[in-house]
């Protein structure tokens, strides 16, 4: 077979095995050899990301990707966004003043009992079935109080001060936090509840009733019971009603500020609230703010496919310490709307943007894992107001050969290939978030504590996974294109130009850390750090565990 044959034929397997890995997820250590046999580019690639289907994302451009519809006390129409009204007239009929015209009567009588019902009840939300117009599938949105509506969905939507309520429809696949508003809404059963959650998951029938312990009639009996109650036919009809939903749970969930949970678990309750900050061109930067709003400004630059959700404690730990800690999540991640073209110094221009209109004035800068380049982009770009600059686990860009001791690490061997053939990032990272489960992460974070130090400190800290679960989820709320164009970018750029960096620099390692080290980080950055720290005994979960010494760093006037 000649070579451009091959490469063809390389390119398609890749796209099979990640449709394959769609629908069984267990085996997703399949892509691993097919991403080391993919071509790194050119007309096969290009023809293959052509072909591909069902994966692709919703469009991005600045608007949001959850469409929301306000309604008044009398279910009249008030004010939308844009793609509520999209959405709604895609599917369902069409917006007018007066209210919603439904092509299908029967969603007019599901509307009026979804008010009704939320009226009635102290529910903060309340789950509507729609039919759709043309082939009669089930559509589901939620209907929420406008006081109990998240502010960034109605940010930019005219209309909220005559609004009494929000219809809000999901446009993405994402997180697991909505069981209880199924079975509050529907009624289902606990045992219905769990069958429910693990079809989601991408489980059989059979598999679920050997995870959960039963007999496989007792969950056939159980689905039925499901289908009765949900106004469903088809298991396929579940699984999409269930992705439909999940998509809006983490953004509606209400917040608990005043519960502290002592695991991981707790880092998203506890989370001060996502803001907003408009930047020249009027696209959202999307950060949060933690600790002492009067104390000493810090920048958080997180790790890629992260966003501004830092570890459990931190606003506690950060106003004990004196801290105001800033971090942003990238634009095209997240909350935050993407630029036309994703650069390191524009990057860092958005950054130095959101830190004059903080009027921060000397910053500390903490960065970890791919958010290093990021960092240093923005130091240099800051200048002499950059105090100085910890890079935790880092990581360099451009490629990286393959090593044999790279095969002892699967999920550092995926890096390598992955960056090898960058343009493999888009449909992976887009069946990454179509197929976000906790279930899935829990598989991917075991795989990748292959370092004794890491895979010693998941076995105490089992929790960190629900944490890693819930920044994975906002990162890819909107879209999945933002964190692979950052892959590609990173893999592109084999050196920073950073002519105005002058800042001290600190580099942390964990010694079993199987990806990088401070040989190679220091290599790349081409310049003297003021100190270097290699800590036993841990991996690249060096963040994690030592998360009180990066606070800590941040806080004393000791930049070792």
């Amino acid at each position: 077979m000649s070579s451009s044959l091959t490469q063809k034929a390389d390119a398609a397997q890749l796209i099979e095995t990640i449709y394959a890995v769609a629908a069984r997820p267990e085996r997703w250590e399949e892509i691993i050899a097919a991403v080391g046999a993919a071509p790194p580019g050119g007309p096969a690639a290009e023809a293959a990301l052509a072909g591909l289907k069902d994966l692709e994302e919703v469009p991005q451009g600045g608007q949001a990707t959850l469409g929301v519809i306000l309604l008044s006390p009398t279910g009249g129409v008030v004010g939308w966004n844009s793609a509520g009204e999209a959405l709604f007239r895609d599917r369902l009929g069409v917006v007018e003043s007066r209210g919603l015209r439904f092509f299908n009567p029967s969603n007019h009588e599901a509307l009026a009992h979804a008010r009704a019902r939320l009226a009635e009840s102290s529910a903060s939300q309340v789950i509507v079935k729609f039919v759709q117009a043309d082939d009669d599938d089930p559509h589901f949105a939620y209907m929420s109080p406008l006081a109990a509506t998240p502010p960034e969905l109605i940010i930019d939507v005219t209309g909220a001060d005559r609004a009494s309520a929000a219809l809000i429809f999901p446009a993405v696949e994402a997180t697991d936090h909505l069981w209880r508003t199924i079975r509050e809404s529907f009624g289902l059963t606990p045992a219905e509840t769990r069958l429910a959650a693990r079809l989601k998951d991408g489980l059989t029938l059979k598999e679920a009733a050997e995870d959960l312990n039963v007999s496989l009639n007792t969950v056939r009996n159980q689905l039925r019971a499901v289908f009765e109650k949900m106004g469903l036919n088809r298991q396929s009809d579940l699984v999409r009603a269930l992705a439909q939903l999940s998509a809006l749970s983490s953004s509606l969930q209400p917040s608990a500020p005043f519960t502290v949970v002592a695991t991981e678990a707790g880092a998203l309750g506890a989370a001060p609230p996502v803001q907003i900050h408009r930047l020249a061109d009027g696209r959202a930067l999307a950060y949060r703010a933690y600790g002492d709003p009067q104390g000493r400004a810090c920048m958080m630059v997180h790790q890629g496919i992260g966003s501004s959700l830092l570890p459990r404690g931190t606003d506690r730990l950060a106003r004990d310490l004196g801290l105001h800690i800033i971090c942003a999540e990238r634009p095209g991640t997240g909350r935050s709307d993407a630029p036309a073209e994703l650069t390191f110094p524009g990057v860092a221009r958005d950054l130095v943007h959101l830190t004059e209109a903080l009027n921060l004035q000397q910053v500390r800068i903490a960065a970890f894992m791919n958010g290093v380049a990021f960092a240093l982009a923005y130091a240099n770009t800051l200048g002499d107001r950059a105090e100085r600059l910890l890079l935790a686990s880092g990581r360099t860009t451009g490629v990286e050969p393959e090593t044999e001791r790279d095969r002892r690490h699967p999920m550092i061997l995926l890096h390598r290939r992955m960056a090898r053939s960058a343009w493999a990032a888009m449909p992976l990272y887009a069946l990454l978030r179509r197929r976000l489960s906790r279930r899935q992460v829990e598989t991917m974070v075991r795989t990748a504590a292959s370092a004794p130090g890491d895979a010693a400190y998941l076995r105490s800290h089992p929790d960190v996974t629900t944490f890693i679960f819930d920044y994975m989820s906002e990162c890819l709320s909107r879209g999945s294109k933002g964190a692979a164009r950052e892959l590609m970018l990173s893999v592109n750029t084999p050196k920073l130009d950073l002519p105005h960096l002058t800042v001290p620099i600190s580099i942390w390692y964990g010694a079993d850390d199987p990806g990088a080290s401070p040989e190679r980080l220091m290599a790349w950055l081409g310049r003297p750090c003021e100190a270097v720290r290699v800590v036993p005994g841990v991996g690249h979960f060096l963040p994690h565990k030592h998360w009180p010494d990066v606070l800590a760093w941040l806080a004393t006037d000791d930049g070792s």
